[in-house]
């Protein structure tokens, strides 16, 4: 999905947001330090399973998923994280740019990330990031699973 489609789904949704524009594009955690509370950050992955993909957000200050609980979480029997070439030819996005909203997937995302405000995630565009509160992105996602 379009930046623009992103913005007329939560404008249509009635989410307050903000997106913001960096001059510098931001393609990895190193390039957010500085910018936002790395703890606020809300990198969307893209996982695969035998009942089909989910997107995961997931705080930017968590070191590791356990991929073996949320195997059990699900009920599936395989689990792993979608491939780059996947993510391209399937969801028409790179790695690195996967949007928060937008991909109209089951969404399962970091309980830790409740506890702010706002937090900060991908729009598809580097160079954009949305600014939303986390209960909004319940909302606007179809979140199915929110994990420790």
């Amino acid at each position: 999905m379009e930046l623009e489609g992103i913005e007329e789904k939560l404008i249509k949704s009635q989410i307050d947001y903000e997106i913001i524009y960096h001059t510098v594009p931001i393609k990895s955690k190193q390039d957010a330090i500085g910018l936002f509370n790395i703890a606020e950050t809300a990198p969307t992955l893209i996982l695969k399973t035998d009942l089909g993909f989910y997107t995961l957000i997931i705080s930017g200050e968590r070191k590791k998923i356990h991929f073996k609980e949320l195997r059990r979480l699900l009920g599936c029997k395989k689990l792993e994280m979608a491939n780059r070439e996947e993510i391209v030819e399937i969801f028409g996005v790179e790695v690195g740019k996967v949007p928060m909203i937008g991909l109209d997937l089951p969404c399962i995302i970091d309980k830790t990330l409740l506890k702010y405000d706002h937090i900060y995630g991908g729009t598809g565009n580097w160079n954009y990031t949305l600014k939303i509160s986390p209960f909004d992105l319940i909302r606007i996602n179809n979140v199915i699973l929110q994990i420790d």
